[in-house]
């Protein structure tokens, strides 16, 4: 009951990454999440991945579930649905919260850093192997980013499960093309924020 909190992810991520940190706040109000195209158990369309497309897909999602308002909480590229959400349905919006997701990625100061980052071009051996159960293919990823396994747990498992699926061959793959990973990578580095539209009020983290 109460008022709708919507969690959106961020890239790669479906819904269940919020399966331990959403339950904590139904004693106020009615939650839900929303797992965006191309991710997880959601339908991986080729097309669809610019800021319209996306922010329409959260519109639509409300309005069948018969949602009139909702807050919105993003995490990550969501800053694309939360921002072009707020700009586009401010009369559908309650409040805005930003997890790691309110930045500009088209700012001159984002892209110069980003030319800079040490790690851009970086391969990270391993990531490109073929894995033939879930445990190897976890395991790759932790060796591969150890900033993910210092954290990992139950709900990185139960995120990565829905994230993956069993080529033919009986390799481990993530169900996400690289068009589609590419499309969403572009819509990220083009899409300018229209903070002087938000009416609502926001909390960043």
């Amino acid at each position: 009951n109460g008022p709708v909190l919507l969690f959106l992810t961020g890239l790669g991520n479906n819904a269940h990454i919020y399966d331990k940190f959403a339950p904590r706040f139904t004693d106020k109000f009615h939650i839900i999440a929303l797992t965006r195209r191309g991710h997880g158990d959601s339908d991986y369309p080729e097309t669809g991945y610019d800021a319209d497309t996306l922010t329409e897909d959260v519109r639509q999602f409300m309005d069948t579930l018969k949602m009139d308002k909702a807050s919105l909480v993003g995490h990550s590229m969501s800053r694309i649905e939360l921002c072009h959400f707020a700009a586009l349905h401010p009369e559908r919006l309650i409040k805005l919260v930003f997890l790691d997701a309110a930045y500009d990625g088209t700012s001159p100061a984002f892209r110069a850093w980003m030319e800079k980052y040490p790690l851009r071009n970086f391969q990270i051996p391993g990531l490109n192997d073929d894995y033939y159960t879930i445990e190897d293919y976890v395991a790759s990823i932790k060796r591969g980013y150890p900033s993910l396994a210092a954290i990992w747990g139950e709900v990185m498992d139960e995120d990565v499960l829905h994230a993956v699926k069993k080529s033919p061959e009986g390799k481990i793959v993530d169900r996400m093309s690289e068009t589609i990973g590419k499309a969403l990578k572009d819509a990220l580095a083009s899409y300018t924020p229209e903070d002087s539209k938000i009416q609502a009020p926001v909390l960043s983290i």
